[in-house]
């Protein structure tokens, strides 16, 4: 079973949540207080936040939480993204297929609902890292105004529905470069059969630990580093090339995947 999971303390969280109830045919669990259950999906919520949790409420083999994601300059934004610390090298278990599904149907039901909001991957960032099952965040920004949007936060339902019945395959890819909103990443997943789990941005210091925990750390194993080659500095390029041949994972540049998917 998977699980979607808010905090109570989350405005745009317990709208999602209340979107979920009102468009799908979630039912009382009988088996978890204060949950529900829609087919393989349980849904529940818990009274703090979620980046700070070290454990679920009850076992489940995914997680896909609903939440606020909030930046200064307020802009409507439909984010996703894999949860992990990377400056301390914390890296919670990325789902590929699972942002994959979650982004491209947030850009169906952003369309769809005519939102004027912004779609777009979210470098690696925030907790929680102590999960033993893959974590996905699904999210509605930037600022109070959005998180109160209830056609936001349909979307962000039906992404996180679409995403827990149906991830996509694909080539499973660690994202490499770039600033921590990954346009060329979202490009990439978007337009092509590559699944980007974690993104380890420009800001990012790359070194050998840190990329094996990101390959580690991805649920189903990584075949591909795909590179923003203009958001990395020479030195950087040089390091994930070699880490790449050291860890015999085909390393490519993004306007290579996209060209690729033109033929």
């Amino acid at each position: 079973m998977k699980l979607v999971l808010a905090s109570e303390e989350d405005p745009a969280g317990k709208n999602i949540v209340a979107r979920l109830l009102e468009f799908f045919d979630f039912e009382r669990s009988s088996d978890h207080s204060g949950a529900y259950v829609c087919g393989e999906v349980f849904l529940s919520t818990i009274p703090s936040g979620v980046t700070r949790m070290n454990k679920l409420p009850f076992a489940a083999e995914e997680v896909i939480v609903a939440s606020k994601h909030a930046s200064e300059s307020g802009k409507p934004t439909l984010t996703v993204h894999a949860p992990g610390n990377i400056e301390t090298k914390e890296l919670a278990i990325a789902a590929p297929g699972t942002i994959k599904a979650a982004l491209k149907a947030l850009v169906d039901a952003r369309d769809e609902l005519k939102l004027p909001y912004k779609v777009s991957l979210e470098a690696t960032h925030h907790g929680p890292t102590k999960l033993i099952v893959p974590v996905t965040f699904v999210e509605v920004g930037s600022s109070p105004q959005q998180w109160r949007d209830t056609k936001a936060a349909e979307a962000v339902a039906r992404a996180i529905m679409g995403a827990a019945a149906n991830p996509v395959k694909g080539r499973q890819a660690i994202g490499f470069g770039g600033p921590h909103y990954a346009p060329r990443h979202t490009e990439i997943v978007l337009r092509t059969d590559v699944c980007v789990g974690h993104i380890l941005p420009k800001y990012a210091k790359v070194d050998e630990t840190l990329v094996e925990k990101a390959m580690r750390a991805t649920d189903g194993g990584v075949e591909l580093f795909a590179l923003d080659w203009k958001g990395l500095d020479a030195d950087a390029r040089a390091k994930i090339l070699n880490l790449a041949k050291k860890f015999g994972v085909h390393a490519a540049r993004g306007h290579e995947l996209l060209k690729e998917a033109k033929v």
